[in-house]
Order: C-alpha cells, then sequence, then structure tokens
C-alpha cells in the first residue's frame, strides 16, 4: 500500500513521461519481485485463535501485495497504458517488460492468466 498508493494517485502525470514511468514501474516490479519471490503461492493454514508466525505474516504480506499490485495491474490496463503483449508490436517496452517480470514471480502464477485476459480483452482494442 505504501508504493501503490502515491503510484497509483500520480498515475495521469506519470505517464506524459515515458521514461520517468518505465523507470519508476520497472523500480515497483523489481521491489515486488524480491517480497513475492519465485516460489508458488501456497495455502493457507491460520486460524483465527492462533497467533501469527513469521510464516503467516509473510504469507499475509504477500497476499496484500499481489493484491495491490493486481489493483495498478487493472487500473493500467484500463488506461491503456498496458496491453497483451502478443496484440502489440514487441516496441511496446511497458507491457514488454511488464509481462516479462510478473512471468518470473512464481507467486503469481495462478493468478497471471486472469490478468493477461483483462489486457487482451480490454474493449480499447
Amino acid at each position: 500500500s505504501l508504493i501503490f498508493k502515491p503510484f497509483l494517485h500520480h498515475l495521469k502525470a506519470l505517464i506524459t513521461s515515458k521514461n520517468e514511468f518505465l523507470g519508476i514501474w520497472i523500480s515497483l516490479l523489481g521491489i515486488m519481485t524480491q517480497l513475492l519471490g519465485d516460489k508458488p503461492r501456497g495455502e493457507r493454514r491460520h486460524s483465527v485463535e492462533a497467533p501469527l508466525d513469521r510464516e503467516q505474516l509473510l504469507l499475509t504480506t504477500k497476499e496484500l501485495g499481489s493484491e495491490h499490485l493486481r489493483n495498478a495491474i487493472m487500473v493500467l490496463i484500463a488506461m491503456g497504458v498496458l496491453t497483451d503483449v502478443e496484440s502489440k508490436s514487441s516496441t511496446d517496452e511497458v507491457s514488454s517488460v511488464t509481462w516479462s517480470a510478473l512471468k518470473s514471480i512464481g507467486y503469481l502464477k495462478p493468478m497471471l492468466e486472469e490478468w493477461q485476459v483483462a489486457a487482451r480483452t480490454h474493449p480499447d482494442k
């Protein structure tokens, strides 16, 4: 939330300068890659009565981080900034970099297809 709220708040201004936007977006994707890691999404085993242990706290952080990332992805798709990489020419650097980074994050694998379908079926295409 700390990085996504200001990012989304200033997104309209950011996308007017492609180089600045791309630099910030690549940095944000790098942070999310480190946070989420390459392991697939695990099962949640927390009960309401039990205190959170370190593993459950990390899993909760990953879930929240991936939800904020999903929101940013959907906003970028809605604004036409992010497209399905197969439907555009390879010169669409934002989409190319984004999908490449997202595919490298194992935690996101179950969600990735939904996001790509949203980009593929966006009405502005």
